[in-house]
Parts: C-alpha cells; structure tokens; sequence
C-alpha cells in the first residue's frame, strides 16, 4: 500500500527500535503516530531500558560499520538530543580459545579501514595503563579499540520518547497499550490490534517493534529466539568511584562485560551466555520474554551469577565477592544470522516488522527509526532490504557468531525466582509506569 504522511501508523512496542521510527515518522511530518507498548516509556521490557549500553561503529559488516558511524555523530553531537550522555571510555574486546579468531578478523578489518589506537594488548599493559585491574587475565587475548564508549541507555530512551511527544506522538500504555493479538480483515491484511484491556487500535500501517515479545502475535519461531544477557549490579562506596572512573569496557566474548561505573557508583555486569525461555508458561515451545511485569522479582541465575564473579575475579579480585546490588534478565529478539529485520511481514498484508536487536541494536537508536521509515515509504535501499529481509531461519555458511557459548534455558538454571525487591531508582528499569 502507497504511505502518506495522512496515513495512521501504529508502532507496537516502544523500545529502541519504536521509539525511534516513531520520532523520525513525526520529524517527516506523519500526523498520527500512536505507540502502544504495556509500559511508560523507557519500557521496562525493553532491551534498551538499562544502565548503560556499548556505543561503537568497529563492525566487520560495512553496512553496520556506515550506520554506526552516522548514529556515533547525533551520540557525539552537542546539540542533539543526548548530548552529554555519551562516554568515550574506550572498549578492551576479549577472546578465548572459541574467539580468538573472530577478534583477529576484527583487528584486520580496522588495520585496512584505517581505524587508529586497535591494538592487542597483553595483561600487564593494560594492568600499567589502568591501574585499577589487578587480576591475571588468564589465558585472555585482548584487542583494543579506543574510539568506543557508553551511554546511559534508559536516559537516551526517554529523552527520544520525550521528544516523540513532543513532536505530537502518543503514547498509550498499561493494559490499554499491551498488545495481545493482532486484527485482519477477510482479505488477510492486518488492520489493527487488541490489547490486554479489549480495545481495539485501528491503523493504516502496523508496525510491529516488539523485540523479544515479537512471536507473541506473529508466528515467528524459526526467526526470532527471545534470548536473555543476565545483568548483575554492584554497587561502590563513594570514596571507590574515582579508583575505577575511567576504566574501559571490558567484553570478554565468552564470559562477561564490565562497564565503568555511573554517577551513582553503579557498575553493571553483563553476562555474554545467553538465556533462552522455550518453555515458558503462556507459549511453551517459542522462547519469549520473562517480562517483569509478570515476575517483577526475579533475577540473575545464580550459575550465571558464579561465572560472573569467576570474570570479576580474573580483572578485579578485590570486586568478586562484592554483595549485588540489584539483578535483572534483559531480554532482546535475536535473529538466527544477528542481523535486524527491518521489512515487510511475509505472511500477511499492511503489516510490517521493525525489530530484532540481536543484542547489538542499542546503539543505533538515533538513527535506526529512519531506516524503518524508509522501509515504510518504499526508500530503504537494496543492501539494506536484502540485510534486513525476512529469511525464514536460513542462516549464511560463512557466519560467525562473536558469543558463542551454548545457549541455555531459563527453565534449566537456579536461584532466578523472586531474588529481589522490584529495584531502586538509580535503575532505569524502576522508571516505567504500568
């Protein structure tokens, strides 16, 4: 169907990915653009809605590498939207025996891109540049890339919804914004959705942003797998925070990450073994989001949470058995190949899909919602329609998953249920009204 500014749109999912194509929908001049999502803005179900995520453009893809470079300008520029939020700490990427060679290709890749300061780095030199690691780093090989950092990511999400609203979208959420099904006509064109409360939303134009919650209302299991990154929370006293400030981000592929700590001392630990929910209560077989409006109280596994501390004690020793401050399951849709899929739905009409971070989507949020707007109008280029296409699970021979440990199901591991209080207000994850 022909788009138009005149057209309504209803964006299903107000993570990175809607928030943004619903922003620049508006920048373009659509007069009605509704978001629904269970959640007030920043959706405490989304990916995106932490604290703090990897901003890079260091991508193999150039595809990726083009669009990170144009999304790291609107994160750099000081009159945009998130000025001040980004930190360019610099990012150590670590490998083992299983990825050891993907970081080798990445070093080739920036050495013929030109990329400056991508070096490997030996334990003792980053011990002697950043005094505040003091552990052996056994067995690590370890790249750096100096022209990376971090934001605050529930702070960019809101300040994009924000101004979403600003430029006139709306926004409903709780039971009135939970999608529960989607509506067709008897041609088979999806004209709308249902929610939790029983409203029906009509629209010209569906655009489905629903991440990890994404085979919910479409069959999508052979596409899209709802994966978990646990996140583990420790918390510094004041006189500690100058010691570790400017600590780079460290992402050992097969273990963990570790992020700088936030004005409030907080440093977040984020494992790279993904989590998987096949068998989960309301559609066993596909694996969805754990979400936490439904198990505000669960947490990090404690396998994950030893395997975290193992990471912790190989860096810094003297953090491993630091108390956890907080912990949460942050749940993305990702992609057999890891790539988004930004197209057309394949089996039905008027229905689009804007989704699947494939745990690498964050960074984009800048720009990413004008790719799905172009995709709309029938602009998005062809490299990019053929990247982001609908692939039925089909997967290239020639790809290299950059965390390849073996998936592991929610339903397998330990320790997870009601370990918390819902959270505190330093997590962004707090923030969100039902």
């Amino acid at each position: 169907m022909a788009i138009s500014v005149d057209s309504s749109v209803l964006v299903v999912g107000g993570g990175v990915f809607g928030t943004s194509t619903a922003y620049h929908l508006a920048s373009r001049g659509y007069k009605s653009v509704t978001v629904i999502d269970r959640f007030d803005a920043p959706s405490k179900d989304s990916a995106g809605c932490d604290l703090n995520k990897v901003i890079r453009a260091d991508y193999p893809n150039p595809l990726y590498a083009q669009l990170g470079q144009e999304a790291m300008k609107e994160w750099k520029d000081p009159n945009s939207m998130f000025a001040g939020l980004y930190r360019e700490s610099g990012w150590i990427m670590s490998g083992h025996d299983m990825t050891r060679d993907w970081l080798e290709s990445s070093r080739k890749l920036s050495e013929k891109l030109g990329r400056k300061g991508v070096r490997y780095m030996s334990a003792d030199e980053i011990k002697q540049q950043w005094p505040a690691f003091t552990g052996d780093f056994p067995g690590w090989t370890n790249l750096y890339q100096p022209a990376a950092g971090w934001v605050p990511a529930g702070q960019a999400l809101l300040r994009m919804a924000n101004a979403a609203r600003k430029q006139g979208v709306k926004y409903i959420f709780g039971d009135a914004g939970y999608a529960k099904k989607l509506v067709y006509d008897a041609n088979g064109t999806c004209t709308g959705v249902v929610t939790a409360d029983g409203t029906t939303h009509k629209a010209d134009v569906v655009v489905l942003a629903s991440g990890a919650n994404t085979g919910t209302l479409v069959e999508a299991k052979e596409e899209i797998v709802a994966k978990s990154s646990a996140i583990m929370v420790i918390k510094l006293e004041p006189h500690e925070i100058e010691k570790y400030q400017n600590i780079p981000i460290i992402d050992d592929f097969e273990q963990a990450i570790i992020f700088p700590p936030d004005e409030n001392g907080l440093i977040k630990l984020c494992s790279c073994r993904n989590i998987t929910n096949f068998k989960n209560k309301s559609l066993p077989g596909s694996s969805i989001t754990h979400s936490l409006g439904d198990y505000p109280y669960d947490g990090c596994p404690k396998e994950i949470e030893d395997e975290i501390r193992i990471f912790l004690r190989e860096m810094i020793p003297e953090l491993a058995d630091r108390p956890l401050y907080h912990s949460k399951l942050c749940w993305d849709g990702i992609a057999s190949d890891l790539n988004f899929r930004v197209c057309p739905f394949p089996r039905t009409k008027n229905l689009f899909i804007g989704t699947v971070g494939s745990n690498h989507g964050f960074k984009f949020l800048p720009v990413i919602g004008k790719y799905v707007a172009n995709m709309l109008e029938g602009k998005l280029g062809q490299e990019y329609l053929d990247l982001w296409k609908w692939k039925y699970g089909k997967v290239p021979e020639d790809h290299k998953d950059p965390h390849p440990w073996p998936d592991r199901d929610l339903s397998a591991l330990s320790g997870w249920a009601e370990r918390h209080t819902p959270g505190r207000k330093e997590l962004p994850w707090t923030w969100s009204r039902l």
